[in-house]
């Protein structure tokens, strides 16, 4: 489960560095595709993430930094979902963009660190 989380973090950032890309760079949309798949690779990120958390708490392993992650991707989500809809104005691409961007830098710190005692 832990190799499937990994690979749906890699691509979730991989497709957010291509449509932040596509926004930044010629004003476009990401195709209709890459928008359904980023759909399903968030799904399967929290449902593999999910599965990984009760086994964790099973274990009575210290999971604050988990929580830390959850919060840094409901931000990172809700900042691509401004920047990368249509209507949303240049300010607001950049703004949104930037702040997916400290998100997701976040969760891959704390991917990393898993600090013992974040609160």
């Amino acid at each position: 489960m832990k190799h499937l989380h990994m690979l749906m973090a890699l691509l979730t950032v991989v497709l957010f560095l291509y449509q932040s890309y596509l926004v930044l760079s010629a004003n476009r949309q990401a195709p209709r595709a890459i928008k359904i798949a980023t759909h399903i690779i968030y799904a399967l990120l929290i449902v593999s993430g999910a599965t990984m958390l009760m086994q964790l708490m099973g274990a009575n392993a210290p999971i604050q930094w988990v929580f830390a992650k959850i919060i840094l991707l409901i931000a990172a989500i809700s900042s691509s979902i401004k920047a990368f809809k249509p209507d949303a104005t240049p300010i607001q691409r950049k703004t949104g963009i930037l702040i997916a961007a400290v998100g997701y830098i976040g969760i891959v710190i704390l991917a990393f660190a898993k600090p013992d005692n974040l609160f």
